[in-house]
């Protein structure tokens, strides 16, 4: 029923891999979002924030544009965070709900942003919160690129507790999905320049990791990668 490039979102970890498609800004908008959420928050919560603390969150100008950039951000957010979920009908059948992260967003003359995620997406939310995103907009702000904030997101996704080493496994078309998003592919050899090798050199550089990619092929395809991130931050001297 749907193509491979719509992702079926499966636990809370998988929303940090959901939206390839969304623009830097847009990716820390969202992670602004996240930093909300509180452990013991239901799923009917409405967050609140003003535009002037976004505004100087992100260390932007206090100007017209900083507004309307905002508002572009949250705009997309609504727009373009399009969720697949699996369930179990009441018959047993197995089925696809089709929804979205953001049940709605509203913005007030006076410059402030309430939204509210999901009935369905809520729990999703918590659980990523609760197990990825917990301490993460300290690091979230030094990486600066669309393509390395993804990575990071996937590096903690598939983080197995404080393991110093992490593995990230996928076929070239996850990998495509995880960074492009739906509806766009590129060749493997622009993909590893433009993509993958950006987003590992901007970890290596502002993180202290120490990436090893892997290309799996059959006959002479790359059919799948193979990434291996080193936490330096966890070795002991």
């Amino acid at each position: 029923m749907l193509s491979r490039q719509d992702y079926l979102v499966v636990q809370g970890n998988d929303l940090a891999k959901s939206f390839g498609g969304l623009k830097a800004f847009e990716q820390r908008v969202l992670d602004y979002c996240f930093s909300f959420v509180q452990e013991d928050d239901t799923a009917n919560k409405t967050y609140e924030v003003s535009a002037i603390e976004v505004i100087k969150h992100f260390g932007l100008n206090t100007s017209g544009d900083s507004y309307e950039r905002i508002a572009k951000a949250f705009k997309t957010l609504n727009e373009n965070t399009a969720l697949y979920l699996p369930t179990t009908l009441a018959s047993g059948e197995k089925g696809i709900i089709m929804t979205q992260l953001f049940g709605r967003i509203v913005f007030g003359e006076s410059g402030t942003v309430q939204f509210k995620f999901s009935e369905d997406a809520a729990p999703l939310v918590f659980d990523l919160k609760r197990n990825f995103y917990s301490f993460h907009l300290r690091e979230l702000s030094r990486v600066n690129g669309k393509y390395g904030l993804i990575l990071l997101k996937l590096w903690e996704s598939y983080r197995q507790g404080d393991a110093i080493v992490t593995t990230i496994n996928g076929s070239t078309e996850d990998w495509q999905g995880w960074f492009l998003g739906k509806g766009r592919r590129v060749s493997a050899s622009r993909f590893y320049t433009s993509v993958l090798k950006r987003a590992t050199e901007e970890l290596e550089e502002k993180l202290n990791a120490e990436c090893t990619l892997t290309s799996l092929k059959s006959g002479r395809k790359i059919v799948a990668y193979r990434l291996e991130i080193l936490d330096g931050n966890k070795l002991v001297n």
